[in-house]
Parts: structure tokens; C-alpha cells; sequence
């Protein structure tokens, strides 16, 4: 009791099956109009945007070009000039005839300065539809499901809309601004480094005051319990690269980039190997790719070294005896080396 309409959409390879039903009485319970004969069903429909309302809106629309001019009931009707512009016929439109495509509309509708519209060729109509959707992306962002809308699964709108410019164009402001987010949170400043007279006065209050610390995190940094593996942090549990409260994810990767660190002169041996590490690094990645990853580190290491340009042969030595190793986390190697 109503129309089934049944879409078959070839790219998304989906068939939709839609009822509309008849909200009116049984067809075996109407009474039959005049010269109605049995069998013969009228659906009017129920609302504007299911079939019925749809045919009865493009009717409505061609109402006036009916009783203007004699023609046939056409559906999809035009009224152009004939007899070489003298007067105006209506008839049915067959939108492949010249004059009649997308090309000659765009050719009649210059821009504000009165120059032709410059639009891309090939000129199809279709196109109209992925410029709205990639409109509609720019004015309300989102989750792919909002943006998909009503019309669109999600893995359709990703395969076929959301490679477009604009998405392309939001998707870079997107990174940006949680760049910024993430740069904006980070104080200016340096690692500190401490000598090893100061790091046997880290739980006095005058030396903790100096650092920034507090007397009981000076103590923690000499006990080793805020080593995250090349050098200490003030608070691994506040990081500017991590929300508030939660245990720092970056550590060491960020660590000499982060105004929380602390240095200790008996980690130099380890900062020396993350430095040949980064060197390494530079041979292996290509150079955009080293840039965008290690070079503000290296550049930290560089100013730190420069403090301590004396330890640094001892370090050296440190080195080749074997009594340090360099432990990187597996997620960094996979992440940042490649």
C-alpha cells in the first residue's frame, strides 16, 4: 500500500530498498473514483521530499509555463525563443541539445567584472555536487558521520568527497592549530644544567628555590626517581606536551626541547650518545624529514655541550669503556627513525 522505490548506487556498490507508505485508507477499502476502473491505484504521498512531493514540486514549478504557453505536459519543460527571437515557445526540454548545457549557462552568467567565469574544464554538472559538499565541510567541520550527512555512508564521503582541496585545506588548519596548541603551552627557556656541587644541595630550600623545584622534588632528582632516561624533569606529570595530571608520553624524544628538564653532568655521557644517535639520523632520514624531527633537538644539545665544553672528553671516555648505554624506547625508533 504505497511505492517502493528501490536505489542502486554503483560507486558506494549499495541497493537501498525505501517504502513509502500510503497513510490513507486500504486500497481494497477506497472507494473508487470516477471513471476509476478496479486496480487502478492514485498515491498522493505524504510529504515534500519523498517521490509524490518531489513530482508534485517539479509540477508546481512548470504550472505556469502550462497555462502560459500550448504545450504538452511535459515534466521537464524549457521556454526559449524561436523564428529567430520573435517569439517564445515552451516545449520539453533535452538538455543535450547546443545551447542547452552546463558549458552555455556558464558562458551566459559572466563574473562581477563581466569577464567569462573561469571554471575548470570539463564543465559537468556533477561537479556541483562535490563543490557543496566540500562547502559544506569549510562551514561546519566536524566528525566524517556529520559531514557524510543523510546521503553519504562515511566510507563513501572519505572515498569520493573528502580527498577534496577544501577538506585537504581544513585537514592542514586542523594540524596547525594543534600545533599551536602544543607550542603555545611550551614555556620559553632551556634545560637547566646542574653541576655536581649543586646536585648534592638539591633538597636545601635556597637551592630548590633557585631551580624552581620545591625541597622534595630536589631530593627525588638526587634519588634518580624523575630519570626519564637522558635527563631528570621537574614534573613528569606536568609536561607542556601532555594535559595536566597524566604521565608525560613524549619523554625522551622532547625532553631537550622542554623548559622542564634537568640536566645533570653525569647524564652528559648519555647526551652524547642521543647526539650521535641524531647524527646518525641525519645519513639515514632525508633531510626534510631530520629537520622537521631532530634538528631543534640538536640544536638544544649543542647549547648545552657548549656549557660544558670541559667535561666533555671525560664523557667521551665514559663512553668507550662501556659504562653507559643509550635506551630509546621501541615507539621512538619506530616513530622518529624512520
Amino acid at each position: 500500500e504505497g511505492v517502493r522505490v528501490l536505489q542502486t548506487k554503483l560507486r558506494a556498490q549499495r541497493v537501498r530498498p525505501h517504502l513509502h507508505g500510503n497513510d490513507g485508507p486500504r486500497e481494497s477499502e477506497r472507494p473508487l473514483d470516477e471513471d476509476e476502473a478496479p486496480g487502478e491505484s492514485v498515491y498522493p504521498g505524504t510529504g515534500n521530499w519523498d517521490v509524490p512531493g518531489l513530482l508534485r514540486r517539479l509540477i508546481a514549478v512548470n504550472t505556469l509555463t502550462r497555462e502560459v504557453f500550448e504545450t504538452d505536459p511535459w515534466l521537464f519543460t524549457a521556454v526559449e525563443s524561436t523564428d529567430y527571437r520573435r517569439r517564445m515557445a515552451a516545449g520539453r526540454a533535452i538538455f543535450k541539445r547546443p545551447g542547452r548545457r552546463f558549458t552555455d549557462w556558464i558562458a551566459t552568467h559572466p563574473d562581477m567584472e563581466g569577464d567569462p567565469a573561469k571554471i575548470s574544464e570539463p564543465h559537468d554538472v556533477r561537479r556541483l555536487r562535490k563543490t557543496s559538499k566540500t562547502t559544506r565541510v569549510a562551514a561546519l567541520g566536524g566528525s566524517l558521520s556529520d559531514l557524510a550527512g543523510d546521503d553519504h555512508h562515511i566510507e563513501v564521503f572519505r572515498g569520493h568527497y573528502a580527498h577534496g582541496t577544501t577538506a585537504h585545506v581544513l585537514a592542514g588548519r586542523a594540524v596547525n592549530r594543534a600545533q599551536r596548541g602544543v607550542f603555545n603551552k611550551i614555556k620559553p627557556g632551556k634545560p637547566v644544567l646542574v653541576t655536581e656541587g649543586a646536585e648534592a644541595m638539591l633538597a636545601e630550600p635556597e637551592t630548590a628555590a633557585e631551580l624552581g623545584i620545591s625541597p622534595e622534588q630536589g631530593k627525588a632528582l638526587q634519588h634518580g626517581e624523575l630519570d626519564m632516561g637522558v635527563v631528570n624533569c621537574r614534573d613528569p606529570h606536568d609536561s607542556p606536551h601532555t594535559p595536566k595530571g597524566r604521565l608525560c608520553h613524549v619523554a625522551p624524544a622532547m625532553c631537550m626541547i622542554c623548559p622542564n628538564a634537568i640536566v645533570f653532568t653525569s647524564q652528559l655521557p648519555r647526551l652524547l650518545m642521543l647526539d650521535d644517535h641524531i647524527t646518525h639520523m641525519r645519513k639515514v632520514l632525508a633531510p626534510p624529514v631530520w629537520q622537521a624531527t631532530w634538528a631543534v633537538q640538536a640544536a638544544a644539545l649543542k647549547e648545552v655541550f657548549a656549557e660544558c665544553a670541559e667535561r666533555l672528553p671525560e664523557a667521551r671516555q665514559q663512553i668507550e669503556e662501556g659504562k653507559f648505554r643509550l635506551d630509546l624506547p621501541l615507539g621512538m625508533r619506530t616513530e622518529y627513525d624512520r
